[in-house]
């Protein structure tokens, strides 16, 4: 081959490397634009997969699951799961005391540590550097560092009783303003604010709520009321954050207009089922087919609104204007009610899917995702026109966790 031949010969090796660059290049910038297309993190919702122990990872923008699972994670019975403000990880705490750091770009599981033997309820702190988690068993408070996932501080949940010192269940933890956490000492009947900081974790308060035996609580919203309910009592337990000298309000969520059988003492599900919206709180009851309905600030009855069946969970769209009821029971665990917060009355009935488990808006309430556990379903439904919109199948779906939680009060 002669000196010309060679040359050309180079000269097309380095023209097809640079048409191969640009190829390389050209797939590169589609597949990022695939992935910005797709919606990106904040278009990411998490479904807990309770029997599978895994996390499905739901885009509603683009309304499809995305490849693959998070599997592995433990006892997802009453998991819940938390984000930092910058939408780099989630936390996934589970009932088999496991608390799981995923990564929310490339959806895996970075990280993993035991913060008990069995635990419930997780919070992240307003800067996003701590984590509490409640403790079943032995019973107390875990505090964590997110940066790192190691344990910074054990609170155990000691209460004094008849000159003793006991272990007390906590429950009820939540992100409170002023980068505190508030929880509920089930067997202790106490309420504990705690301040968490690079030097230690230190208990501000300790109040005793006027009712024993506090099973769950929530914050409101806005972040100013911590409300306790009781196991067997109609009377809830309400602390003003912002005023804690007032100490601790008992209010009474039976109807004054009603008759009832004292044998059966209104009833309350998870606290986190309450809804508030605007000066209103709707308060669903177990064993009622009602909603109570009550003043938001001095918690104080104002009516009841009739329901189908017996309700489970309350959600309050992000405008205030509604409120999407689920139910449990055979005959209406397939049917969420609406009701319109100003009229409160029921507006539409909708059958989503069998035994719906968990319920959340979308972050400017244009649409409601829904778990149907029975049907093995995830349901879309558009919040304006109620039509449903997609329905994905999944494996024992139950908790909905959108990465929006990570601006929200208490969630």
């Amino acid at each position: 081959m002669n000196r010309r031949a060679v040359f050309a010969l180079a000269s097309l090796v380095a023209t097809a490397g640079l048409f191969a660059a640009f190829a390389d290049d050209a797939d590169s910038q589609a597949a990022a634009k695939a992935e910005v297309e797709r919606g990106g993190v904040g278009a990411r919702v998490f479904v807990v997969e309770r029997e599978t122990s895994s996390l499905a990872v739901y885009d509603f923008h683009q309304r499809e699951l995305l490849p693959g699972r998070i599997g592995k994670l433990g006892n997802l019975r009453h998991a819940t799961m938390v984000f930092t403000p910058d939408l780099r990880h989630g936390f996934l705490a589970t009932r088999s005391g496991k608390i799981s750091r995923i990564d929310l770009q490339t959806l895996e599981k970075t990280s993993e540590v035991y913060g008990s033997k069995n635990s419930i309820d997780n919070a992240i702190s307003q800067d996003g550097r701590f984590l509490a988690v409640g403790e079943y068993d032995p019973g107390g408070l875990t505090v964590l560092d997110s940066r790192t996932l190691k344990i910074i501080h054990r609170l155990p949940g000691t209460f004094e009783a008849e000159g003793k010192q006991l272990l007390s269940r906590v429950t009820g933890v939540v992100d409170a303003p002023g980068n505190r956490f508030v929880c509920v000492l089930m067997e202790g009947s106490e309420i504990w604010i705690v301040k968490p900081s690079a030097e230690g974790v230190e208990i501000e308060a300790k109040i005793k709520t006027p009712h024993p035996k506090p099973y769950d609580a929530m914050i409101t919203p806005d972040g100013r009321y911590y409300l306790v309910g009781h196991l067997g009592s109609e009377h809830v337990s309400m602390i003003d954050l912002r005023d804690l000298k007032a100490g601790v309000k008992s209010v009474s969520l039976r109807d004054p207009s009603q008759v009832y059988d004292e044998k059966t003492p209104v009833k309350l599900p998870h606290m986190a089922s309450w809804a508030v919206a605007g000066q209103q709180v709707f308060v669903p009851l177990v064993g009622q087919s009602r909603l109570a309905v009550l003043e938001a600030g001095t918690f104080a009855f104002k009516r009841s609104i009739p329901l189908r069946g017996h309700p489970v969970y309350a959600v309050c769209s992000p405008t205030g204007a509604e409120v999407w009821v689920s139910f449990s029971g055979e005959k209406d665990d397939a049917f969420v009610q609406v009701i319109d917060t100003e009229t409160c009355q029921v507006k539409r009935s909708l059958e989503v899917g069998k035994r719906i488990y968990h319920m959340d808006f979308t972050p400017r309430g244009s649409h409601v995702l829904i778990t149907a556990n029975q049907a093995n379903q995830l349901v879309l439904v558009n919040a304006n026109t109620y039509q449903i919109e997609d329905r994905q199948d999944l494996r024992s779906p139950s908790g909905v966790f959108g990465v929006w939680r990570a601006f929200k009060i208490g969630l």
